[in-house]
């Protein structure tokens, strides 16, 4: 050990204290000597030893009793207690050893048996006690081994797909445009055509009509050629605006600026991230903005993408996994300003109308790789790097949940504007 060895020995007799302290002292230890068992209990408490030698036959309280309160106390259960009787029966030291003694010493004392078994113990416990420390450092090391491997999966993640959806809305862009103004320009000419359409729709004498005229409008119906133009037309210019709008959220979402923080609408990066999640929820839930009016903040928008997408997936899988879904599943997003201990804050609150959050799990979902997900369906990272990005930003997050009723996370950011 460190410092020396600190060897309590509780015996009412002072005959055998003064042999067992001479016996300890010679070998260096420190000794302290206590002839009544209450009067040691209060010193076990105020300074703990190292060692406990404890006689078991001794008036007011034997050392049975002496041993079932030392254990019951959490701050002095850890030391070891060797027994010292010259009861031999094997009835005795089976009752020494349950309540929780680690050894058992026969009088009279034999002065090698002695130091042998408070040698053992000194060393046990030493080696105890080296091994809870190095325990410990495992135990920090590796939290901060997958911390660290966390954030670096994720960062890699996330650095792929931003290259892949800068890289898809640079290359689907052009072609957008082109579906896009053609469509304006094939609307614009086809628009010279319809009044002619109409008019040979509205003819009605007979005489008037050519015979190639009377054969078109028997054979294609003006009036829904009309109709089918128009409506053509308008797809084709509700899905190039679709397309265009999807273009302008990868860009928003692909913003790899990790290394300084910019001003951004909190707004625009969670429509950037709806969409590119859209595919996985339409038709089946129904999502709710309820933006209220917030400034546009200095922040890392990538992050804040990153942040949005994890727990928007997370809202969309939880809602999804429902084994009897309702009529009215639901993702809510609801803005606000706030102002808390002198500061503003933006908060964002992200609900589902997924199964909850057991209780006895909710303590550990923002711990790395953690996952009530199947097998494959998650890597235990989306929250753990969430909470990190919030932290980043000097926020913070709470977490409300009733099973059956779906979860509730509020996100917490301070609102820097300049």
């Amino acid at each position: 050990m460190g410092k020396t060895p600190n060897i309590m020995v509780i015996d009412d007799t002072a005959t055998n204290l003064a042999v067992v302290e001479d016996i300890l002292a010679k070998q260096g230890y420190e000794v302290r000597p206590f002839p009544k068992a209450a009067m040691a209990l209060r010193a076990v408490f105020n300074d703990p030893p190292d060692l406990i030698l404890l006689d078991i036959m001794m008036p007011e309280m034997d050392g049975y009793e002496v041993c079932t309160r030392l254990k019951a106390d959490k701050t002095v259960r850890d030391i070891p207690v060797i027994f010292m009787s010259a009861l031999t029966e094997t009835i005795d030291k089976v009752k020494a050893f349950s309540l929780g003694g680690v050894d058992y010493i026969t009088k009279p004392f034999h002065v090698d048996e002695v130091l042998a078994r408070v040698n053992t113990h000194l060393k046990l416990m030493q080696y105890r006690t080296d091994m809870e420390i190095k325990n410990r450092e495992l135990e920090r090391t590796l939290s901060e081994l997958k911390d660290a491997q966390s954030k670096l999966v994720q960062s890699e993640k996330m650095a792929s797909l931003g290259v892949l959806t800068a890289g898809i809305a640079h290359e689907i862009n052009n072609p957008i445009n082109f579906i896009n103004a053609s469509a304006r320009a094939l609307k614009k000419k086809l628009g010279k055509i319809i009044p002619l359409l109409e008019r040979i729709d509205k003819e009605t004498a007979e005489e008037k009509i050519s015979p190639i005229i009377r054969q078109f409008k028997e054979d294609t119906e003006p009036g829904a050629l009309i109709s089918a133009i128009n409506e053509l037309t308008s797809n084709i210019n509700s899905g190039a605006e679709r397309s265009i709008q999807i273009v302008k959220g990868l860009r928003t979402f692909s913003r790899l600026d990790e290394a300084e923080k910019k001003k951004a609408d909190i707004h625009q990066n969670m429509d950037s991230t709806l969409i590119l999640l859209h595919s996985q929820y339409q038709n089946i839930i129904s999502v709710r903005k309820e933006y209220g009016e917030i400034p546009d903040i200095i922040c890392y928008p990538g992050k804040l993408n990153q942040l949005f997408l994890n727990i928007l997936r997370n809202a969309v899988d939880a809602v999804k996994s429902k084994k009897e879904p309702g009529n009215d599943e639901s993702i809510r997003i609801r803005t606000d300003l706030i102002h808390q201990e002198g500061k503003e804050y933006v908060r964002v609150e992200i609900s589902d109308t997924g199964p909850g959050i057991p209780e006895e799990i909710r303590d550990r979902i923002f711990d790395p790789f953690f996952t009530s997900k199947d097998v494959g369906s998650g890597t235990g990272l989306g929250l753990s790097i969430s909470l990190a990005i919030i932290e980043s930003h000097g926020g913070w997050i709470d977490v409300k949940s009733e099973v059956g009723k779906g979860a509730c996370f509020t996100i917490y950011i301070p609102s820097e504007t300049s």
